[in-house]
């Protein structure tokens, strides 16, 4: 496994990953104009020459603008000159040489990053603040949860959604194939459903494992954020060895959460209710080889402003230590 970073690419943030012993980069999403409705070649040529001046690999360029990807999602009027972009956006990553593509199929919501949750303001470890999510408070809501805006009366189910994944996988994975970029799937957070009238099908393992199957090809994957996956029920281990045997992991998200949905909070990389240790080991036996990042981690009293540099710096070194250390453990080659 590969230690990589997400967030800011400006030089500072760039040197902060080396110094933490940092090698790849996943998300990178180039500055560029929306109203293009795709990555062009030359923004992504000067993203990259950014990374790699730092001494970084650009590993997983990860998220698509919503405004680029709703009407796919909702299988709306648009939809077509949607994908099609899309297709340029994949070419382009092929020929600059950015092998994976993260995305999600669950809609942006209006609240940004970190995930739709309910609290942003929880308490964890000595009063840092984490994000939490309770299903009983937004359950039958019909709120303004989504970016950008869908009419109050849209409704969608499973099989929609099924049926619209469907269609967008039967037209992008061929393009991916011959780009040689892997598509990589991020569950929907929190893994409910549904929310705001729209169901959200990547909700459990089983799901993920359809998901994978419905165009059977390598270049058809996952972002596997294991905060999410530790959401569902069942176990995250499995679900590990599971795609990872399989080749279906691109990239990891090592995050961690209290315990499974209808309600959980996030946790210390140290403190969630799957082991990390245990999850790395997983992977290795699994024969998983890929960048993994922090991912929604606490904010800590010295990180007022946001940033969360601190705690970034806390989950990069430990997971670090548990890099170096678990194929050691896998061997059994610990010292007493």
């Amino acid at each position: 496994m590969k230690l990589a970073v997400n967030g800011r690419m400006d030089p500072e943030h760039l040197d902060f990953a080396r110094q933490l012993g940092a090698t790849d980069v996943v998300n990178g999403v180039p500055d560029c104009d929306l109203a293009k409705g795709y990555y062009d070649f030359h923004d992504l040529t000067l993203q990259k020459s950014r990374i790699e001046d730092a001494g970084l690999t650009w590993s997983v360029l990860e998220g698509v603008p919503p405004e680029w990807c709703d009407n796919i999602k909702l299988g709306l009027p648009g939809r077509d000159e949607q994908i099609e972009n899309w297709c340029r956006t994949v070419e382009n990553m092929g020929a600059v040489g950015i092998p994976v593509l993260g995305y999600f199929f669950s809609l942006r919501n209006v609240g940004g990053n970190y995930g739709l949750r309910t609290s942003k303001s929880t308490r964890s470890r000595g009063g840092a603040i984490v994000t939490s999510f309770d299903y009983a408070q937004v359950k039958g809501a019909r709120q303004d949860y989504w970016y950008p805006p869908i009419p109050h009366d849209l409704e969608l189910s499973d099989e929609d959604m099924w049926n619209n994944i469907t269609y967008f996988l039967k037209a992008v994975i061929p393009v991916a194939e011959k780009a040689g970029v892997r598509m990589s799937l991020h569950p929907d957070d929190p893994p409910v459903s549904p929310i705001g009238g729209i169901a959200r099908v990547f909700r459990s393992h089983a799901a993920l494992k359809r998901l994978v199957d419905i165009v059977p090809s390598e270049y058809n994957g996952l972002g596997f954020c294991q905060g999410t996956v530790s959401e569902m029920p069942g176990d995250a281990l499995d679900a590990i060895r599971y795609f990872g045997k399989r080749g279906k992991i691109n990239y990891v998200h090592f995050r961690f959460v209290s315990n499974p949905v209808p309600a959980f909070s996030e946790t210390f990389i140290d403190q969630g209710h799957v082991d990390p240790m245990e999850s790395l080991l997983a992977y290795e036996e699994a024969g998983v080889d890929c960048p993994m990042i922090d991912d929604h981690v606490p904010r800590l009293v010295l990180d007022p402003d946001g940033l969360h540099q601190t705690s970034r710096a806390y989950a990069l070194g430990y997971m670090k230590a548990l890099l170096d250390n678990v194929g050691r453990i896998g061997n059994g080659k610990t010292h007493s």
